[in-house]
């Protein structure tokens, strides 16, 4: 998993152009260092916590000098709280695609969510610890990747209570039905993805289970 993207003057992410001779520039230098110090902590702290994830270790597996730590974030804990953002916009973007591609109907649209978010959890083994302790541990980081993941479903919802495909009318309540369901991948991925701190594919059978309960409860048939 690679760290953030160099921003643009204009807010959006590029990668700089090498130099002569096909050699990396300076700023192609500093993001590499920059995402080997991210991909560092992430495994750390999925294989060992946060409290055992120190500045000596991210930077002794980064295979980076310590001191070059803080030229990237101001603090350990700066780190630790952009774990789980970074995370989270990975997950969006591949619940977006996903989504492109199902079935044109409400009811699909869903199933391309639940189903994208067990894909995500198999190329992000790690993000069962990051997000079980990132309350306590990255306060910061775990408040904004609820705040993105809530955005991210309420907008998705809102899009179908504007095609009247949900069974609540209300806008305020959507609120109420984007924490359950959020909250259902939570615990669905905590019973069947993850055995002895090692991630497996769920059963088919938690999709198909999923969707039989929101179906006519949340969603329209």
């Amino acid at each position: 998993m690679n760290g953030p993207a160099i921003p643009t003057e204009s807010g959006s992410h590029a990668t700089p152009a090498r130099g002569a001779k096909g050699r990396l520039t300076r700023a192609e230098k500093a993001e590499a260092t920059r995402s080997r110090l991210f991909e560092a902590a992430v495994e750390i702290v999925g294989e060992s916590g946060y409290a055992a994830t120190s500045v000596a270790l991210i930077t002794s597996r980064a295979e980076v000098a310590q001191g070059t730590f803080y030229n990237y974030f101001e603090s350990r804990q700066d780190l630790l709280d952009q774990l789980l953002p970074v995370i989270s916009d990975k997950l969006h973007d591949m619940v977006r695609a996903r989504v492109r591609a199902a079935p044109d109907n409400a009811l699909g649209r869903e199933r391309a969510r639940i189903s994208a978010f067990f894909e995500f959890l198999e190329t992000a083994p790690h993000l069962f610890k990051i997000l079980s302790e990132g309350p306590v541990q990255a306060p910061l980081g775990f408040r904004r990747h609820l705040d993105q993941q809530t955005a991210s479903y309420r907008r998705a919802l809102a899009f179908e209570l504007e095609r009247g495909n949900l069974i609540v009318t209300d806008p305020e309540e959507l609120e109420v039905v984007v924490q359950m369901l959020l909250s259902s991948r939570e615990y669905l991925s905590a019973r069947f993805c993850f055995v002895d701190g090692h991630f497996t594919r769920p059963p088919a059978f938690v999709v198909d289970v999923y969707m039989k309960l929101v179906t006519g409860t949340v969603f329209k048939s």
